[in-house]
């Protein structure tokens, strides 16, 4: 990697958690600018706009998260134990482990919600993602006898990551995790 594409990818780093805690048209060029100790002119010698350091550092993210998300599960034997480490990864997002400001799908959807941002199909696409890992966790648990055959895996997949989404604002808004492990415990004994 040439020192060029180090400073890319060091913006888009610093970047991402700034983009995550405040959001992506929150943020201000200032804002990076004091992250990253760069010059505006250093900044968009490598990016051609705000949206597309925006879109890079939500990608970078995005990509931090999954690539944990596979690495925790890819070694266990158990669709129980693929689960739990897929769990033990997305609590992470309370405390600031691996993203700081929470889950960045999560939060980029909100800002969505009341605000035209040019990231929405990565965003999308980040959900189904995620939907399809847990699905792919279902599955190899009913392949396993884990789980019940007759469970509708996408359906289950969709309200689990529902559920601990849910469950990580409300942790994150009272700093308390026990919201995250009730649903973890619920959902545990609706699967296994």
């Amino acid at each position: 990697m040439n020192k060029g594409e180090r400073t890319k990818k060091y913006i888009i780093e610093q970047s991402s958690s700034l983009f995550n805690t405040n959001g992506y048209k929150s943020t201000s060029i200032a804002e990076i600018m004091k992250a990253t100790g760069l010059k505006k002119g250093g900044i968009f010698y490598h990016f051609d706009s705000k949206d597309d350091l925006a879109k890079a550092s939500f990608s970078y993210s995005l990509m931090t998260l999954k690539e944990n998300y596979l690495e925790a599960i890819k070694s266990k034997t158990s669709a129980s134990n693929q689960f739990q480490a897929f769990i033990t990864i997305f609590m992470t997002l309370l405390n600031n482990d691996i993203i700081v400001g929470g889950c960045p799908l999560m939060n980029a959807a909100i800002e969505a919600d009341d605000t035209n941002i040019l990231i929405e199909d990565s965003i999308k696409e980040g959900f189904e993602g995620l939907i399809k890992i847990i699905k792919d966790i279902i599955e190899f648990g009913k392949s396993q006898d884990e789980i019940d055959k007759h469970m509708d895996s996408e359906e289950m997949a969709v309200f689990i990551l529902s559920s601990l989404e849910g469950a990580l604002a409300l942790s994150r808004l009272y700093k308390d995790k026990r919201y995250l492990d009730m649903i973890t415990k619920q959902i545990n004994a609706m699967l296994f």
